[in-house]
C-alpha cells in the first residue's frame, strides 16, 4: 500500500449544506499525494447521503457510534493518519488549489519547522482578511494575547507533534486549538505563518466560534496556563491579571528569556496602549448619549 505525504482531517458535525463544496476543494487540489479522512461525529444532518457521491480513493471514511466531541475526533483521525504531514480542513470552508503545495513545499524545504499555516479570507456573515505573525519570536508573545495560529488552514509534522505527546484535548473546546499550539510552544515546536490568502473560512451562525462567552473563557485559561509552563515562577494569580498588570511576567522573563525581552515589553506596552483608547472612547460615547 502506498502511504500519502499529507493526512487531510475533516470533521463533519451540522455541515451538510457547505460539505460538497468543502470536499471539492480539496479533492481539486494541485497537489494530489494525500489522504482525505472524513470524520461523522454522527451528524445529524444528511452528511452520509453527500459523501456517499464520492468514490475518490484518496477518502477515508469514519463514523462512531456516537457523537464524541471535535477534539476527541480529531484525535481518533491523528491515530487513523498515515501521512508525514498532517493538515487540517473543515467541512463547510474551502481550500484554494494550491493550499497543501505552498504548505508542503515549505514543510520539505525547512525542516527545522513543526507546522506551518497560511492565511485565511473570511466569508458569509462577516468578511475579512486573517494573517497571523510571520515571525516565531512574535508569534511566541501573540500566543498570550490570541491563538498564533490559524487551526483550520495549518499543516504539521506528525512525528513532532507525537514524540511529545500532543493532543487535542476535549475539555478545551472551543479553544481546542490554541490549547494545543501553545503546549506545543512550550515544548519548543517552531510553528510559522504564512502570508499568503489561500484558506476561505465561512462565517455562520452555527460555529463552535460564534458562542463568543465559551471562547473568552476557555482563551483565558490557555493564556493563564501558557504563562505558568512558560514562566513557573510566575504565580497563577498574577498570570490571571496579565496583561493588565503585565510587570510579574516581565520580570520572570527576564531571568528565564522564554521570549524575547524587548519584544514583550513593546507588545504589552502595545496591548495596553490599545486598551486605554478603547476603554476611553467607550467613556466619550456614553457621555454623548447620555
Amino acid at each position: 500500500m502506498i502511504i500519502p505525504l499529507v493526512t487531510v482531517l475533516m470533521p463533519v458535525y451540522n455541515t451538510a449544506p457547505y460539505l460538497r463544496e468543502a470536499m471539492d476543494s480539496m479533492l481539486s487540489q494541485t497537489f494530489t499525494d494525500f489522504e482525505l479522512i472524513v470524520l461523522n461525529d454522527c451528524s445529524p444532518d444528511n452528511a452520509e447521503e453527500v459523501l456517499n457521491t464520492y468514490n475518490d480513493p484518496r477518502i477515508v471514511r469514519y463514523k462512531g457510534e456516537k457523537n464524541v466531541g471535535l477534539s476527541n475526533v480529531l484525535n481518533i483521525g491523528i491515530e487513523m493518519a498515515r501521512g508525514k504531514y498532517i493538515a487540517r480542513m473543515d467541512s463547510d470552508d474551502i481550500s484554494l488549489p494550491n493550499r497543501l503545495q505552498v504548505q508542503v513545499d515549505y514543510l520539505e524545504t525547512h525542516p527545522e519547522i513543526d507546522l506551518v499555516s497560511v492565511g485565511m479570507q473570511l466569508f458569509g456573515d462577516k468578511e475579512e482578511i486573517w494573517v497571523r505573525e510571520q515571525d516565531f519570536e512574535e508569534l511566541k508573545i501573540c500566543a498570550l494575547f490570541y491563538s498564533p495560529v490559524l487551526h483550520a488552514s495549518s499543516m504539521w509534522r506528525k512525528d513532532a507533534f507525537e514524540q511529545q505527546g500532543l493532543r487535542f484535548r476535549q475539555e478545551m473546546v472551543p479553544s481546542e486549538d490554541y490549547d494545543l499550539w501553545t503546549r506545543a510552544l512550550v515544548k519548543g515546536l517552531r510553528l510559522v505563518n504564512l502570508p499568503e490568502v489561500l484558506y476561505q473560512y465561512r462565517i455562520h451562525g452555527t460555529q463552535a466560534t460564534s458562542q463568543t462567552d465559551v471562547v473568552d473563557s476557555k482563551s483565558h485559561e490557555v493564556q493563564v496556563a501558557y504563562i505558568r509552563e512558560a514562566l513557573p515562577s510566575v504565580s497563577e494569580k498574577k498570570a490571571e491579571i496579565f496583561p493588565e498588570k503585565p510587570w510579574p511576567v516581565i520580570f520572570a522573563n527576564f531571568r528565564t528569556g522564554f521570549f524575547k525581552k524587548g519584544l514583550l515589553v513593546k507588545r504589552v506596552l502595545k496591548f495596553n496602549l490599545s486598551e486605554s483608547k478603547d476603554t476611553e472612547e467607550a467613556e466619550n460615547n456614553d457621555l454623548a448619549a447620555s
